[in-house]
């Protein structure tokens, strides 16, 4: 039963419940406030038979915190005392002006009369707390969630605190104003404390983050009771804690930013953070703070509000890991845009009050200089910054071609693997049981999914860049790009390799119907000498129709047909065959390592009858799982040291090397000290 209860749901409803409750007091007390039928403005005289008071500029803030002095707070507040005591006096209200002296009326509030900046604070203030309770219904065991779950309650209960004396029309007790000046103001000390808590441990816990946030907490805490207390100095105003917190904000971010060197996907998350509190922060403290420390008219506190969405959506985001992957290119462009903005503000306002440029000339003048200036620098920042390769289409169709058109299925592949670990350097590639035709994005970016392409299968790459950065959309588009163009070509290809296939058909056929036939009919009528010439020829004929018809012969009879054409050639010279019969495990060969193995013993073969005078050749076979050798050796002159490099650069030698090196076999050629020459192929097979 107490999990039924405990469900995220529930979580979820009980945040929602509270939430809306207090939202309903919120309004209670507003609408318990007074209206007037006469617009108010500084001048303007109220007065009852009791107490009178001219309205001043001051009477009109609406948030106390701008005033930077304890003196001018306390007067405020006085003076909001005793207008809220003629307001509520039971005695006609006068008001005297610039028109002349006429009776205010007094009604009150109702929900129609609450102004705009009245909404905006509660529809933020409840968005936060949806946020946040989304977040913790989630996951209401993660320190982190509860961490944002407490901002986002903070940012509430300073909104709906803080728009009932800031929307205020007349004046307000001052018991109920202070009252929800310093509920506002604790929101603000659990909201920045509870933000910075949350950047010591997210997305990874910085050393002694215990001991930091203890201190930090404790720290604040004592300002805010001093600032309340009014023991503190006017300097530490809360705009002045405001702008402390964030800095503060500011190095855990950069401490952050250092652990997770080589945690992308916390670096990712991260930077979702930082661009979130970065927009929503800096836009708070540009348009509200600074103006209140430099006394210019701040923007009004309730769109200030805004800017906390602003960073409750990136943190939700952040927390949950949403689409990490676009973080690098959306912080990019943001970065980009607000220095390009801060630039042409700063170089107008330079050429404007510096220089004495007018307005519109300096204006074009700034545009021009970002544009011709900027604009190409930040091209030249963000190549260099960017992770992501990029190829130029003419690079990318030639990689794709490069792939496409290896000699062999195996070489194919090993091209596409080199050349995605070019293109992404992943620190894993591996095998993938998906065979979806489409390039995919998972896990938050840090795996790339690639369809099986090239003669490989599907294929899964982790951690790009070395483990440096996250896939990203551009990175799914590059890979679709080149996969797209491999298949292309690899269509291409299978019809150019159809029309090749045909073509040899036919020179098979015509070989083996014309020429075949031709060499059969001069066989019978050929003399005793002239017969095994022939009969050599018609074996090479079969041999070759099965090379172009991609049939594969079997390895025994490769080497029976090969041992009776030596001992034939041989004996015709009066030299010995010592060819041992051994039983080798039977296997197809195809036609390339035939036609290396069976030239490569011919052209040994005349080379012991033309030059060794020898009388016998030993002839070795030897069989491995994965290769074939070869041995022969003569009992001929051999060959003396200084002649042994000529015959290593010997056409014949040469040609032997070049085809067995052809297939991925190996030659080796020596003089043994017992005579003769000792000639080792190796196939494999």
């Amino acid at each position: 039963m107490l999990n039924k209860v405990n469900t995220p749901g529930v979580r979820l409803a009980s945040t929602l419940i509270v939430g809306i409750l207090m939202v309903v007091l919120t309004i209670q007390l507003a609408l318990r406030q007074v209206k007037s039928n006469i617009p108010l403005s500084p001048g303007t005289r109220l007065s009852t038979p009791l107490e009178q008071i001219t309205l001043e500029p001051l009477d009109f803030t609406s948030e106390p915190g701008e005033l930077n002095s304890r003196s001018d707070l306390q007067r405020f507040y006085d003076r909001q005392q005793i207008i809220y005591n003629i307001t509520a006096s039971p005695h006609a209200v006068s008001i005297e002006s610039k028109e002349g002296r006429a009776r205010l009326t007094l009604s009150s509030r109702v929900v129609k009369d609450l102004p705009l900046l009245f909404w905006i604070p509660i529809f933020v203030g409840l968005c936060s707390l949806v946020f946040a309770g989304w977040i913790w219904a989630l996951r209401p065991q993660d320190l982190a969630c509860r961490l944002f779950a407490v901002s986002g309650m903070a940012i509430f209960i300073a909104a709906v605190s803080s728009v009932v004396y800031t929307t205020r029309e007349l004046g307000l007790s001052v018991d109920l104003f202070q009252l929800l000046e310093a509920i506002n103001v604790w929101g603000a000390y659990l909201f920045g404390s509870s933000l910075l808590t949350l950047f010591l441990i997210y997305p990874s816990r910085l050393p002694r983050w215990k001991a930091l946030s203890l201190a930090q907490a404790v720290f604040f805490f004592l300002w805010t009771t001093a600032f309340l207390m009014e023991w503190a100095p006017n300097e530490a105003n809360i705009s002045i804690m405001v702008i402390a917190y964030l800095i503060c904000v500011g190095l855990a971010v950069l401490a952050q930013f250092l652990v997770t060197k080589k945690q992308p996907l916390e670096r990712a998350s991260l930077n979702w953070l930082g661009l979130s509190v970065m927009i929503g922060a800096g836009g708070f403290i540009s348009f509200t703070t600074i103006p209140t420390l430099i006394g210019t008219k701040p923007l009004d506190q309730g769109y200030s509000f805004l800017f906390f969405l602003v960073i409750y959506l990136g943190l939700a985001a952040g927390l949950v890991k949403y689409r990490l992957f676009e973080v690098g290119q959306w912080a990019f462009r943001f970065l980009f845009y607000a220095t390009g903005a801060v630039a042409l503000v700063l170089l107008d306002a330079a050429l404007i009050y510096i220089l004495g440029v007018e307005r519109i000339p300096a204006l074009g003048l700034a545009l021009l200089v970002v544009g011709f200036l900027y604009l190409p620098l930040r091209d030249i920042v963000q190549r260099r910054f960017s992770k992501s390769a990029t190829l130029e289409p003419l690079t990318l169709l030639a990689e794709a071609l490069h792939v496409t058109f290896a000699p062999s299925l195996e070489i194919r592949s090993q091209r596409w693997e080199a050349l995605i670990k070019k293109l992404f350097d992943p620190l894993e590639v591996s095998e993938n049981t998906d065979t979806s035709a489409l390039v995919k994005i998972e896990e938050d970016g840090l795996v790339l999914l690639l369809p099986p392409v090239a003669g490989s299968g599907a294929l899964k790459l982790s951690y790009p860049w070395a483990g440096r950065g996250l896939f990203d959309l551009q990175s799914k588009q590059l890979a679709q790009q080149i996969v797209s163009l491999i298949r292309q070509a690899e269509s291409n290809r299978e019809a150019y390799d159809r029309g090749v296939s045909e073509e040899r058909r036919r020179v098979a056929q015509d070989l083996h119907d014309d020429v075949g036939a031709r060499l059969l009919s001069g066989l019978y009528i050929a003399d005793e000498k002239l017969k095994p010439t022939i009969q050599g020829a018609l074996s090479d004929i079969r041999s070759i129709v099965r090379g172009i018809s991609g049939e594969e012969a079997s390895l025994n009879q490769i080497l029976a047909d090969l041992r009776y054409e030596t001992s034939q050639r041989l004996s015709t010279v009066n030299i010995e065959l010592i060819w041992p019969m051994t039983s080798l495990e039977d296997r197809p060969l195809d036609y390339r390592k035939q036609k290396a193995l069976t030239s490569s013993l011919r052209e040994i073969v005349s080379n012991v009858i033309r030059h060794s005078q020898a009388t016998e050749l030993y002839v070795n076979i030897n069989k491995t799982k994965d290769a074939l050798t070869v041995s022969t050796q003569d009992n001929g002159q051999g060959l003396p040291k200084e002649s042994f490099g000529e015959v290593q650069q010997g056409f014949g030698i040469r040609n032997i090397q070049r085809r067995v090196m052809d297939v991925g076999g190996s030659f080796k050629i020596e003089v043994p000290s017992d005579g003769g020459v000792l000639i080792s192929l190796t196939i494999p097979c």
